[in-house]
């Protein structure tokens, strides 16, 4: 099965507003497809459908050959699921989080501390693992939700914005873990503002506008070739900046008399 993530005709209202409408894709395994557009474009909307957290009004989401369903997923422990509005325990301090996802994630104990141990260390964060999560930072919260999402090791990654509020040590970090797992077969769907950042790890990206995908976008020069042996063309970024414009206008830039 090269098709690992499938969406079909998928579409979701809230109320009178239309998130999602009419939208298809697919990513093949060991691949990492970029998700680019506005803010209220649908890119969270459409993660969080994915992961099982939001039920659609129409078509359906197909994830390791299973049909993903709020409460009947067969596959939520193969998945990685990160957005910056997803609630971490504030109560809790941070190690204690990790080591309940790690649970109920099926984790022996021994091996949950482990990652843990781990995953606050890849993340710069061996001080604060006994820290109360409510005195973390925005960045700190950002690196705990990442490594929520990664201690189980899942086979998919479902990454909204998962540069966001990151120091530039833990976006290297980040960008070459992300190369790392493509090589060893895993499949990334991620949403991104950090256009640099998108040409920089995915091999595909679709451009999503007032909830349709309006087009895709192959950026590696060659299929056989992973993310890391790819060279990004000088002026790559503006391209693409560019295209993305020419889909969704190019943004009005307003006078300000007093600046």
């Amino acid at each position: 099965m090269s098709e690992i993530i499938v969406v079909t005709e998928l579409g979701k209202n809230y109320g009178r507003v239309r998130a999602l409408h009419g939208v298809s894709f697919c990513v093949e395994r060991g691949e990492v497809y970029g998700i680019i557009g506005p803010n209220g474009a649908g890119k969270t909307t459409l993660l969080s459908i994915l992961a099982g957290l939001r039920r659609p009004d129409k078509g359906e989401c197909r994830v390791l050959g299973a049909v993903v369903k709020p409460g009947g997923n067969t596959i939520v422990h193969r998945l990685g699921f990160f957005s910056p509005n997803l609630a971490v325990l504030d109560y809790l301090r941070g190690r204690e989080m990790l080591t309940v996802v790690g649970r109920l994630h099926g984790l022996s104990p021994l091996e949950t501390g482990s990652r843990a141990e781990e995953m606050l260390r890849f993340f710069g964060m061996e001080g604060a693992g006994e820290q109360i999560i409510h005195e973390y930072s925005q960045g700190m919260r950002m690196k705990l939700g990442l490594a929520c999402a990664l201690i189980h090791g899942p086979e998919v990654w479902l990454l909204d914005e998962p540069f966001s509020g990151l120091d530039p040590t833990s976006v290297y970090r980040m960008v070459q873990l992300i190369e790392r797992a493509v090589g060893r077969g895993k499949t990334i769907l991620l949403s991104s503002h950090d256009l640099a950042l998108v040409e920089r790890v995915c091999s595909r990206v679709g451009i999503l506008h007032q909830g349709e995908l309006k087009e895709e976008l192959s950026l590696r020069v060659d299929d056989r070739d992973p993310p890391s042996a790819r060279p990004v063309p000088a002026g790559e970024t503006a391209r693409l900046e560019s295209t993305l414009w020419g889909v969704v206008g190019t943004p009005e830039v307003p006078e300000i008399s007093w600046l």
